[in-house]
């Protein structure tokens, strides 16, 4: 009887509350709407008024799904992707300003050196790339996760940057090494990104909401670190 006990007490431990089958559905529907709706802006060089539309619907989206449904694995999603999406203003602006290598078109209503959608843009982004990154911890260990997430961003990050560069989102300029219209950099960045994610959100599950915010802080200043060493590797 022990050991019946001691196996169901560990399988409840692996649970994650707000993992289910329906936010599944939809997240990873998001996700697919998100690929579909940069493809459709970059066809027609939708410009950044389509960035701000998809933009923000995705992000109240996210926060209605969370507060009706009180999910508390999107709730942490999202606010850590909220804290570390404002903290990559700092990134954006060492990319515009530092190095001279990121170029947003001119007219658009700006926060600092990034337009006004961006912060939110990330949160989406990394309220995405986390939910995977808890899938594939629910299938491997931490780090197997963490690797084959790194290496999806990795090769996803090319894809997105010529549709964006379509879409007059954005454009990179003065970077030797090009992988369609991504600088290398930016796709070993967006892989160190990616990496930290399954480690962060993992660990948020499993403590208060509250810790969720100086995780949030440390993926801020994950980004800002990964965009400073890739940069000096690869740019």
């Amino acid at each position: 009887m022990s050991g019946v006990t001691l196996t169901k007490t560990s399988h409840k431990a692996t649970e994650i509350p707000g993992l289910d089958s329906r936010t599944k559905k939809y997240i990873l529907a998001s996700t697919g709407a998100l690929t579909l709706w940069s493809i459709f802006s970059s066809v027609l060089s939708a410009g950044a008024i389509s960035a701000i539309i998809i933009t923000f619907i995705l992000y109240t989206f996210y926060w209605g799904y969370a507060l009706v449904t009180k999910n508390p694995l999107v709730l942490r999603l999202l606010i850590f992707g909220t804290i570390a999406g404002l903290l990559e203003l700092f990134a954006d602006n060492y990319l515009v300003h530092n190095i001279d290598s990121l170029v947003y078109p001119e007219g658009e209503l700006m926060i600092w050196s990034s337009p006004v959608y961006m912060p939110f843009a990330w949160s989406n982004v990394l309220t995405q790339l986390g939910f995977i990154g808890i899938l594939l911890s629910r299938k491997y260990n931490l780090w197997v996760a963490s690797a084959l997430l790194a290496i999806a961003g990795g090769m996803y990050i090319p894809l997105y940057e010529y549709l964006a560069e379509g879409a007059n989102w954005w454009v990179y300029k003065n970077n030797v090494i090009m992988i369609f219209n991504a600088p290398l950099y930016v796709i070993l960045c967006e892989a160190f990104i990616a990496f930290s994610l399954p480690f962060l959100i993992t660990y948020a599950t499993r403590h208060h909401w509250q810790r969720t915010i100086p995780l949030g802080i440390a993926e801020g200043a994950w980004i800002m670190l990964g965009v400073i060493v890739t940069y000096a590797i690869a740019g």
